[in-house]
């Protein structure tokens, strides 16, 4: 008598592999989007705070004031002071798409004078008791960093 051996996979196998893979696959790219979403508010954070600090650094290296200026929800310029009340722009930036300053309106300020210490254009939002501190916060919808500055240019960073 002859015996028949069986290789292979079954149809029903193959498919319930297959089946199996596209869940994991789907899982691990739901995860990675979420990843790179958070990635994108954090980098954007981060920039932002180096950009505050940079313009007290300017501040000091010129000997004039330097502020940062909020253009739009999703932007924002570093200015150089050129005389009473006049600036010229030094750095422009935009934030990834959907990344925007969420309690920050266009036309606020924040300034740096030659001795470093900061400043803020009136209603900047801050937080603070005795002294007050300018905050930031920066969101992509769903998840928030929050910035608040010190009057030397220290930015102290925390995720909501």
């Amino acid at each position: 008598m002859q015996t028949l051996e069986k290789r292979g996979l079954t149809v029903i196998e193959l498919l319930v592999v297959i089946g199996f893979l596209a869940v994991l696959f789907g899982l691990v790219g739901a995860n990675l989007l979420g990843l790179r979403r958070q990635l994108t508010l954090e980098d954007a954070a981060n920039t932002f705070s180096q950009d505050v600090q940079t313009c007290r650094t300017n501040a000091l290296s010129w000997g004039d004031n330097c502020r940062i200026r909020v253009l739009d929800a999703a932007s924002y310029v570093m200015e150089r002071g050129a005389g009473p009340g006049s600036y010229s722009t030094v750095l422009t930036r935009s934030f990834p798409t959907g990344v925007r300053f969420a309690n920050v309106g266009g036309g606020a300020w924040l300034e740096f004078n030659p001795r470093t210490l900061l400043s803020s254009s009136p209603g900047f939002p801050s937080v603070g008791g005795g002294v007050v501190a300018p905050e930031v916060r920066i969101t992509d919808g769903t998840k928030t960093v929050r910035l608040v500055l010190s009057m030397t240019g220290a930015v102290k960073t925390a995720m909501q």
